[in-house]
């Protein structure tokens, strides 16, 4: 970001870097993922704001016919999501991208799915344009209220049972579905790098591992997970 290379000075660079981003890998349908995971938070919502708003620039000035619908997926939304009112006023500018493919987005095959643990934490705008939810376990009051507001009244019943769903189960409601549905999902054959940690028994028998703690401290220092590669010295 801070020191681009020297192909990006190229006038057809934009073109090729959304061609790459926009074709499928195997020509039918594909998923691409652009990892953000090492962009400071400070302007995190500034370079996804900015990423979302050109490829929903491509969709709208594109030929209707030759578009090529997509769907941006949008894990852990309250980190650049958030509600306009506390955001500030970079984080709004960078905001009214998404707000505005949530609006409009349809129209030109840009779509949203929004993945949060905090639904309070993530912008009304946004929310009040999704036609289906898929809601797991929610204990916390703020979250539960606000997914009663996106809902008719004659659904409030079935969201009395938000806090009581185990691990896997879920509430299916929208457009999707005719009626809404409990449902149990079934778990992924490969565990996820987020699964939750067997705190009491790591605690009680693992120890620091000093050698990976120093390499945490270098990436921290560079500010990226991977490390160069360095050969041995010269004596000389």
């Amino acid at each position: 970001m801070f020191s681009p290379p020297a192909e990006a000075l190229r006038y057809d660079w934009l073109a090729n870097q959304v061609s790459r981003l926009l074709a499928a890998p195997s020509g039918v349908g594909g998923i691409k993922i652009v990892d953000f995971s090492e962009v400071p938070s400070d302007v995190l919502p500034v370079v996804t704001g900015v990423f979302a708003r050109l490829l929903y620039d491509v969709q709208f000035w594109m030929e209707p016919s030759k578009r090529t619908p997509f769907v941006f997926v949008c894990d852990e939304a309250h980190l650049y999501l958030p509600v306009r009112d506390d955001a500030d006023a970079v984080e709004r500018q960078a905001l009214s991208s998404f707000e505005r493919i949530a609006k409009e987005g349809r129209k030109y095959g840009v779509s949203l799915l929004v993945v949060s643990q905090r639904p309070s934490d993530v912008s009304r705008t946004i929310l009040s344009q999704c036609n289906n939810f898929l809601v797991l376990r929610l204990t916390n009051d703020q979250d539960q209220s606000v997914v009663r507001r996106l809902m008719p009244d004659s659904l409030a019943g079935v969201l009395d049972g938000l806090p009581l769903l185990d691990t896997g189960e879920a509430l299916l409601l929208g457009d999707a579905i005719l009626l809404p549905a409990r449902i149990r999902l079934r778990m992924p054959t490969i565990e996820p790098l987020s699964q939750t940690r067997n705190f009491w028994q790591e605690w009680g028998d693992s120890e620091p591992n000093v050698t990976a703690l120093r390499a945490t401290v270098e990436t921290l220092r560079r500010q990226a997970r991977s490390l160069p590669l360095v050969g041995p010295s010269n004596p000389s």
